[in-house]
């Protein structure tokens, strides 16, 4: 036998024999699996699932066949269950991120708070975020939120003079000045100005749905002059001047405000889209909610706005229903292994579940893919408000909980009243504005954060007193 006639049959022994093991012997072989090569390579399933962006769509409805546990590589565990999401976040959680996906969103060799893989250096770098994202801080952009969607509603009604309007880039224009270019940076990237030139997008924003890249490389160009001493002073104000203030490096403080530009920006930006499509064809609700802000004096105070039932209902619903963000989070388990979903997994594994699966659990939340303000002002379903309410965790939970929160909620309130204070939504459809419809979740893709497949237009006219 000749020395590679050998080595071909060693190279089959060895495959055929782990082929056997990773089937029939491994400690995840009693897992079902999510197809019939997942336990031989999880890109083998994983990949064509990924590239078409139907990954976090797929396994909801795996789990439903086969239980908590599905089984998407040899060494890969995708779980569905609320109380090991909870015990896997928790602050004192051993669970660290996979460093095999978080360190591709490192940028420039300086991890961002989302790319931390340290439960301590990600500790220390929220705190001293919370600097400006905290509940008692982020009221302080108030003026400056309105001042941009000021601009954004005189756009608007340029626009709708001309016929519908497409919500998905429109809200990415508002939410990239306000969050990628005053907050974080402080300049003006000119989106909003870009739709009231040539009615289209500023294509560095358009282009940000599949690939999040054309926003960083813009971003790059505003390190120099937004690290300067003038900036380091507290001459400007805005996150990455604030954080370099406060000692952290330029460079991290520049990765910080990029890693906002993609999904930070697509995600808020896609709910506002989400909820004034929906209120668009849900006529008797827009109605009442106007009334109730017009007799609260369309408060802009955060603890009054959250103070209104309705339009907390609103935002709440919409934040829900949309489920922007899709990202999967995954997680390694302690040496030793531990007990995930009822079932001993070996330490080394990695799990993994995204927090907007738990948004459309049937239990919690009866039809899930229905827009429904009122599951948030009263209990006649049902249903438990405790479960509901458990259940609802669109900004995931404990250590990975989006730093964001407090500013999407702010930013979404102050959006929708004075969008609701300038229009009147209709359908863009010849759909009879006299009758209700239900909004059913429009079809989407799901990379890092959900992208509708379809346009969503409505009608926006001039709201007359």
């Amino acid at each position: 036998m000749t020395t590679f006639a050998a080595i071909c049959l060693w190279v089959i022994f060895f495959t055929v024999s782990w082929i056997v093991y990773t089937y029939l012997f491994s400690p995840l072989a009693s897992i079902p699996n999510a197809g019939v090569l997942s336990p031989i390579s999880r890109l083998l399933w994983e990949f064509p699932m990924e590239y078409r962006g139907r990954i976090s769509l797929v396994l909801p409805e795996l789990h439903k066949k086969h239980g908590p546990l599905v089984r998407i590589g040899p060494n890969q565990v995708s779980f569905y269950s609320l109380e090991a999401y909870k015990a896997i976040h928790s602050p004192t959680s051993l669970f660290v991120k996979d460093p095999r996906v978080y360190n591709h969103f490192v940028q420039d060799g300086h991890p961002a708070l989302f790319s931390i893989i340290d439960p301590k250096k990600h500790a220390l770098r929220r705190r001293k975020m919370g600097i400006l994202f905290n509940r008692s801080k982020v009221p302080s952009q108030t003026p400056m939120m309105l001042e941009k969607i000021s601009e954004f509603c005189t756009v608007l009604h340029h626009l709708g003079q001309k016929g519908p309007i497409n919500l998905i880039s429109s809200c990415r224009a508002l939410e990239a000045d306000i969050l990628t270019a005053r907050f974080a940076f402080g300049n003006e990237i000119g989106a909003i100005e870009s739709l009231r030139q040539s009615g289209d997008l500023l294509s560095v924003v358009h282009n940000n749905d599949l690939k999040s890249s054309m926003m960083p490389i813009w971003a790059d160009k505003q390190l120099q002059p937004l690290v300067n001493k003038e900036m380091a002073a507290g001459c400007n104000h805005s996150f990455m001047s604030t954080m370099v203030k406060f000692q952290m490096p330029p460079q991290s403080a520049l990765s910080e405000a990029k890693e906002m530009l993609g999904p930070g920006t697509d995600t808020t930006s896609s709910t506002l889209a989400h909820i004034l499509w929906a209120l668009s064809v849900l006529q008797s609700f827009q109605k009442e909610l106007v009334l109730d802000l017009t007799k609260a004096g369309w408060p802009t105070e955060l603890d009054q706005l959250e103070a209104i039932p309705k339009l907390k209902a609103c935002v709440k619903e919409g934040i829900r229903w949309t489920g922007a963000a899709a990202a999967m989070l995954p997680r390694i388990v302690p040496s030793g292994g531990s007990i995930v979903a009822g079932k001993k997994i070996p330490g080394g594994t990695m799990v993994c579940s995204s927090p907007i699966w738990y948004l459309r659990d049937e239990n919690a939340f009866s039809d899930p893919d229905t827009y429904r303000p009122s599951r948030w002002l009263d209990d006649t379903s049902g249903q438990s408000t405790a479960q509901r309410d458990d259940y609802y965790i669109p900004f995931s939970k404990g250590s990975s909980t989006c730093i964001g929160i407090h500013f999407s909620y702010l930013e979404l309130y102050l959006s929708l009243i004075q969008i609701l204070k300038n229009f009147v939504l209709k359908p863009s459809c010849h759909t009879s504005t006299d009758i209700d419809i239900e909004p059913i979740l429009p079809p989407r893709l799901e990379w890092v954060a959900a992208v509708p497949k379809l346009k969503m237009e409505i009608h926006m006219e001039s709201r007359v007193y």
